[in-house]
């Protein structure tokens, strides 16, 4: 990516921890029994720094967003119409107020109160949660001024992932991805960006492997795990291991023999139960209920070939082989 975004990139990650620290002061300066007058005690100081915070980040995301596109697509016009970064001030990514956003977290603490979790553990959570709404707030933030900065000059931009390091592995596969003009989805406190361009299959752009290839290995562990890990580096591949997550990891007893397993990739168009199949670690399709059809043996999670092949990593990686994780 151009050094400009990474740049613009830290800047947002530096203003949402600051602004996180911020409100997790304030709730604790104010936090009681009575919910609602904590959040009435704090709500001048909380929304005074959300709102600055916000337009912070609009004006940076505008200021900076055709610079980005001026080094990924050479030139860019002049803008059609110009914006007040203060249009984003006390709304979120769906158009509702901040108020209602920040206010939800109390809300949720009281169903909790109720339901009879202690009120120490309900107000830490409160400021959890009052943390992780102002994060996704500022990412909206970002990402919204940052079309409209696009749009303005170029209606036909399109946008990129990019990556604000560390990042979770979906993030990480996601990373230098084109798209049409909706902006991705995200996981709450997810801080990518979105740098748009009218070439997005610019070599500039950020390959997920590039970016696991620099970690070492104590921080690719942290990444996907400590056997995903082992398995990335033996040759595995990135998409397979980060996707065999989506549905959850499943676990079995087999014998004396605890095991993970997971069900991507075993219908009859995944690429994994063919190569099952072919290994004779799978016979045939089954149906097991539901509406697909799945290979008659679980697909056995790297974490687990490593616990049968401990002392030979030979065998191990002709297991990841045969369960599809290596192609």
């Amino acid at each position: 990516m151009p050094p400009e975004a990474r740049r613009q990139a830290r800047r947002l990650r530096r203003r949402s921890n600051r602004l996180g620290i911020e409100i997790l002061r304030l709730w604790r300066r104010d936090a009681s029994d009575d919910l609602a007058d904590s959040f009435a005690a704090m709500m001048p100081d909380l929304f005074q720094a959300l709102d600055q915070a916000q337009y912070d980040t609009a004006a940076d995301a505008l200021a900076s967003t055709p610079t980005i596109m001026r080094l990924l697509d050479g030139t860019v016009p002049d803008p059609d119409y110009t914006t007040d970064p203060w249009q984003w001030v006390g709304v979120n990514g769906n158009g509702r107020n901040t108020l209602d956003t920040m206010w939800s977290a109390v809300t949720i603490g009281r169903r909790d109160i109720a339901a009879g979790t202690p009120t120490d553990t309900v107000l830490d959570r409160i400021g959890i949660t009052l943390v992780m709404r102002s994060r996704t707030m500022l990412a909206d933030t970002h990402r919204s001024a940052s079309a409209v900065a696009a749009r303005a000059r170029r209606p036909y931009a399109r946008y990129v992932r990019c990556l604000t390091p560390p990042s979770c592995a979906r993030c990480v596969i996601l990373a230098g991805k084109p798209s049409g003009a909706e902006a991705f989805q995200r996981h709450p406190n997810c801080d990518c960006t979105a740098v748009y361009t009218e070439h997005p299959e610019s070599g500039m752009l950020t390959d997920p492997t590039g970016y696991l290839n620099g970690l070492d290995d104590e921080q690719l562990a942290r990444l996907l795990g400590r056997a995903d890990a082992r398995a990335y580096r033996d040759g595995a591949d990135i998409y397979q291991l980060v996707n065999a997550r989506r549905n959850g990891i499943r676990r079995a007893q087999i014998g004396d023999a605890r095991i993970k397993y997971t069900l991507e990739g075993t219908t009859r168009r995944g690429a994994a139960s063919h190569r099952m199949i072919s290994s004779g670690y799978a016979k045939d399709f089954v149906k097991r209920g539901g509406r697909c059809t799945r290979a008659d043996r679980p697909r056995l999670m790297p974490e687990t070939i490593y616990e049968r092949c401990a002392n030979n990593p030979q065998k191990a990686k002709a297991m990841l082989y045969a369960y599809g994780w290596i192609r």
